[in-house]
């Protein structure tokens, strides 16, 4: 196997990792990218409301809120991440 086809292959899994944990990073969980994304959407969308009702504007969000949440979801993944890794040891998958 030629070295630029390593290369490529090498080059191919990185860029298949930086693509998955941009993803995972936009989860919309407090403490990645993804909360506070969309505590800043959720933020604008109500200025914008108050702003055409003519109303004043309501402040920033408290995002400390939405922290069972965020739990929850760590518990939920953290869970699924222990069963798949368990099945995994206990009966892999074959695919033949």
């Amino acid at each position: 196997m030629p070295i630029a086809s390593r290369a490529a292959g090498l080059v191919g899994i990185l860029a298949s990792l930086n693509v998955a944990l941009f993803v995972f990073n936009l989860i919309p969980l407090l403490p990645l990218d993804g909360g506070h994304i969309a505590g800043a959407i959720w933020e604008a969308i109500r200025r914008g409301w108050a702003k055409l009702r003519n109303r004043p504007d309501p402040g920033p969000v408290d995002l400390a809120k939405l922290m069972p949440l965020t739990f929850a979801m760590v518990i939920v993944l953290g869970g699924m991440s222990v069963l798949l890794i368990y099945a995994d040891l206990v009966k892999p998958v074959s695919i033949l």
